[in-house]
């Protein structure tokens, strides 16, 4: 009977202290809403840049698109090209235009209107050029395993990637992956010649790069897997910033350094050290694929 009531007591006892929730509100302090620009030029795809404003730290609303902006782009210091924007996708501003290799560019954005006095103004970018990118020369399938080269964890057909870097040091080139149509999550796979300049991947003692894998056997009546392989070459600037950004994406642990804030490459004319969100990119592409075969 004692055991009983002494476990009445605490029970009730724990079921006061769980009611006993106050609801704290945190006063943080609203800032104000900075400008984000992200676009891309390349080779081989339309010129697109898109243009928008942070929201609260805790309003769940997506950033709010910046429009009739003027945006232009600018080819060995000269205007070239004023972008529309697209009507059916606000703060969307689009070209036909596609980048020459060894060419400089960048961009100017000039924002008036209703937005904010820090948001109004002109921005520039960093002056880029776009840089040659080694075809991917082919995509080939083959077994690996821990015996192979090059080696494989999980037994299985891997998709491997044959091309050569370009002579002289200091290149940079991004892959990014798709399977069937669908890009992978958080891709940020970098790739510096820094110790194998001129090397040719998948030639002599150098095997190609395993670049996905293993696949998987496709269900009755389904169509195998394809995946699209993009090869970009990229400046020293653009491979820090992604280094940075990447570092603070995976922050969490107690000993990871505190987050700090990631500079792109726009910044308020006569105005060097105040920058926007965001990168505006001028990347070579290269592209190829395979379909599996099981």
């Amino acid at each position: 009977m004692k055991r009983f009531s002494l476990f009445l007591f605490v029970f009730t006892l724990l079921i006061s202290i769980s009611a006993c929730t106050d609801v704290v509100e945190l006063d943080v302090d609203s800032s104000e809403p900075e400008l984000v620009v992200d676009g891309v030029l390349t080779n081989d795809r339309n010129l697109f840049v898109k243009l928008s404003q942070t929201a609260a730290y805790f309003d769940n609303q997506p950033f709010k698109p910046i429009s009739d902006a003027r945006v232009s782009l600018w080819k060995d210091g000269q205007e070239l090209v004023v972008l529309d924007e697209n009507q059916n996708t606000p703060g969307l501003y689009e070209s036909a235009t596609r980048g020459e290799f060894n060419a400089t560019y960048q961009i100017k954005v000039e924002i008036s209107g209703d937005v904010p006095d820090k948001i109004a103004g002109t921005w520039i970018s960093a002056i880029d050029t776009l840089r040659l990118v080694p075809p991917i020369d082919s995509m080939k399938q083959r077994t690996l395993n821990r015996n192979t080269t090059p080696q494989a964890f999980f037994e299985g057909d891997y998709a491997l990637m044959y091309f050569g870097d370009l002579p002289g040091e200091g290149d940079y080139y991004r892959v990014i992956r798709n399977l069937n149509d669908s890009i992978f999550a958080q891709e940020n796979n970098f790739i510096s010649d820094e110790g194998f300049d001129g090397i040719y991947f998948g030639q002599g003692f150098i095997p190609p790069i395993a670049i996905y894998g293993p696949f998987e056997e496709p269900e009755a009546g389904e169509d195998p897997d394809s995946l699209g392989v993009l090869l970009q070459s990229v400046s020293p600037e653009f491979f820090d910033y992604m280094q940075v950004l990447n570092s603070q994406v995976q922050t969490g642990s107690p000993f990871d350094a505190p987050p700090a804030l990631v500079l792109g490459n726009i910044h308020k004319e006569n105005e060097p050290n105040t920058y926007a969100f965001g990168y505006f990119q001028v990347v070579g592409s290269s592209r190829n694929g395979i379909r599996y075969q099981p």
